[in-house]
This record gives structure tokens, C-alpha cells and sequence, in this order.
């Protein structure tokens, strides 16, 4: 089925294709490049295949989450009680990216991001595993024709994949802010970490680090930053200015940081020198935030195209026979190939969820744990 649907093109089912015209009037109020950069703007939108899948999935997890919620909201504390098949899968799955992917990790942080990790998991996993579903040719073949590429693998764009990268990044540095803005607030920015510093007492909050702990982006406020470890913490309004400047300002390590007691001008030339480093490091950091991203938005979309035109080439190999018989024997090579490569496709459709999910918490715990 899917040999005569892609026998002239192996991209052609991985590509987007339009249903129908979303906007026919030009949205971008008469401009077709963006001011300054050049760059060519859309004129008109329209309708995918690639967003139909999105929006089952988005349906999908909008109808089943739910309904699995309320069961447990209608007796807690109570046991669960027995569910079919599907439910305990959703179940085991849920307590593996919390127990095993998040809270190693997140440590006490774990549950304030479990619902944008559980989302952004089965979001992704419901996209890769929708576009396993031959939709677009039983549709093709059921309507004699007349409707084709109504299906498709929503994370095989690079826009939906881009869309879930912005998504982690956004909540990635927001996260970082956050955690800076409660600290402040609270009293306890720069005493997260691995060592007690100097008179610290146990009601005075968490530990600080020590003077040595460093993790690159993620080193010690009290290592990186001259801001003070005071007892009181500061107000909101205060605590919300200045969150975003010290996230910025603790993003790159400072490592020409002069230690108590360094004479003035010793202390000034350590200054200018730190603040220098500090510059061309912060350069260096705020490129890999931009890479990070970027690589989980690539790495996701790469992985989804590919065994979809795997699949398609080796059907293509039928039409390269000669013969009748070798036209048999191919296809029979074939469809086991195939049929070994979709079993393949299956377990990436989970793996590529887990690796985005995987690596976002990483880059969370950076932001707002770099202590662990």
C-alpha cells in the first residue's frame, strides 16, 4: 500500500502537505520580508496534514489525561483499583519519567515541572506514534483516491519540533528566574550547594555551596556572584527586578573572582579581568542555550523522517525488478524488511520522547539546581 503512494518520491509522505487554505488574505499587512534581516515572510497559511496529526494527538491527551486524573481525584487515598490494559501502560509510564527520568535529577524540584514534562512525553509520543498509523492511505484508498496524505508524522516538521524546542526553552529559563526571584525572596539565593558556608546555622535555610563547586553554567551563586548571603529576604517587587539581571549576571562563571581579603589593587585588576572573561564566557554560554534547543529540535525531526523513508526506499527496491519472479522475491525481501524496521520505528517513536524529555530536564535541573 504504501509502495504505490511513495514508488515516485520516498519524501513524499514525510512532507507537509496542504488540505486547505487557513488565510487567503495576506496577514503580514502588505510586507513579504521582515524589516532589516531580509527574510521572505508567509503570505498565506493553510491547513496540514502535519497540524491534523497535532491536533489528534493534542485531542488524544486532552481526552485521556483527564479521565485518568478523575479516577484518582474520586478516591484519594484509596488503592487503584483494577483498569484494562491501556490505563496501567499510562500508569507505569507516568511513574517512569518521574521516578526514573525527573526526580533523579530534579531531586526536590521534581514535582513543581511533572506536568510539563508528563505533557510534553506523551505529546511527543502520541505524535510518533500517530504517524506509525497508515491513515493517509487507507483514507487515500477508501475515498477511491479523491483524498490523499490526510495523515503524516507531526513531529517529521521541523516547526512542530521547533515549536516543543521554544516550548523547553521558555520554561527552562523561566524556571531559572523563577528560582532566582523565590531565593531572593526568601532569603536563601547563594546558599544551595555542597558546603556550609561560615556561620551557617541549620534554621538559616539550605546549605551553601562551597568556595570551590563548579558545574559551568550551572556554578555556585556564592563562587560566581557577589551578591550576599543575607538572612532577610527581600520583597517581591525588589525580588522581581532584580531576578532576571542576576540570572543573566550568574549564567557564565566568574572566574577571576578575587577572594577576601586581596589588597585594593589587586582586587581591581581581578575585577576588570573577571568581568572581561565574564563577557566572552556569557557569549559562549548564551550560544549553547541557543544550541540546546536547537539540537533537541533537530535530533527529534531527524530520527522521525528517517525510518519513514527507510521504509519507502526499501518498498521502491520491488519496482527495480526485471523479472516477475525476481519481483516476488523481492517483495517478499521486502515487506520482511520492513516489517523488521517498523518493529525499529515502534521502539524510536518511544526512545525519541524520552531522549527530548530526558535532556529538558537536564537543562532544567541547570537552571534551577545546579547544585545537583
Amino acid at each position: 500500500m504504501l509502495t504505490l503512494l511513495a514508488a515516485h518520491d520516498p519524501v513524499d509522505h514525510v512532507l507537509p502537505h496542504a488540505l486547505f487554505q487557513i488565510a487567503p488574505a495576506n496577514l503580514n499587512f502588505g510586507a513579504d520580508r521582515i524589516p532589516l534581516l531580509g527574510f521572505p515572510l508567509p503570505t498565506t497559511f493553510w491547513f496540514t496534514n502535519q497540524l491534523l496529526m497535532l491536533l489528534i494527538a493534542a485531542g488524544l491527551c486532552l481526552l485521556i489525561f483527564p479521565r485518568f486524573a478523575r479516577a484518582y481525584a474520586a478516591a484519594p487515598g484509596q488503592p487503584a483499583v483494577a483498569r484494562g490494559v491501556g490505563m496501567n501502560l499510562l500508569e507505569a509510564l507516568l511513574q517512569f519519567i518521574r521516578e526514573q527520568v525527573a526526580r533523579p535529577v530534579l531531586k526536590e524540584h521534581t514535582d513543581r515541572f511533572m506536568p510539563f514534562l508528563w505533557t510534553l512525553f506523551f505529546f511527543i509520543l502520541f505524535c510518533n506514534l500517530l504517524g506509525m498509523v497508515p491513515l493517509a492511505d487507507v483514507v487515500q484508498l477508501a475515498s477511491f483516491g479523491r483524498l490523499k496524505h490526510v495523515g503524516g508524522t507531526a513531529t517529521g516538521n521541523l516547526a512542530v519540533t521547533g515549536g516543543l524546542a521554544l516550548c523547553a526553552f521558555f520554561v527552562i529559563h523561566a524556571a531559572g528566574v523563577a528560582q532566582v526571584y523565590h531565593q531572593l525572596v526568601a532569603g536563601t539565593y547563594g546558599h544551595h550547594g555542597h558546603a556550609e558556608p561560615e556561620g551557617h546555622e541549620p534554621g538559616d535555610g539550605p546549605p551553601g555551596h562551597g568556595p570551590e563547586t563548579s558545574h559551568g553554567h550551572g556554578t555556585t551563586r556564592s563562587h560566581r556572584s557577589g551578591v550576599g548571603h543575607a538572612a532577610a529576604g527581600l520583597s517581591p517587587g525588589l525580588a522581581a527586578l532584580v531576578a532576571f539581571p542576576l540570572y543573566v549576571w550568574n549564567f557564565a562563571p566568574h572566574v577571576f573572582k578575587p577572594p577576601a581579603g586581596t589588597n585594593v589593587l589587586a582586587a581591581a585588576v581581578l575585577h576588570v579581568a573577571d568581568f572581561v572573561m565574564w563577557v566572552f564566557l556569557l557569549a559562549l554560554e548564551l550560544i549553547g542555550a541557543v544550541i540546546k534547543p536547537f539540537a533537541l529540535m533537530i535530533r527529534l525531526f531527524a530520527n522521525m523522517i528517517a525510518g519513514h523513508i527507510v521504509l519507502a526506499s526499501i518498498l521502491m527496491l520491488i519496482f527495480t525488478a526485471k523479472t516477475v519472479a525476481m519481483g516476488y522475491a523481492m517483495a517478499g525481501i521486502s515487506v520482511l524488511g520492513c516489517l523488521a524496521i517498523s518493529c525499529l520505528e515502534l521502539f524510536v517513536a518511544f526512545l525519541q520522547a524520552y531522549i527530548f524529555v530526558f535532556l529538558t530536564t537536564l537543562f532544567i535541573n541547570m537552571a534551577v539546581a545546579p547544585e545537583h
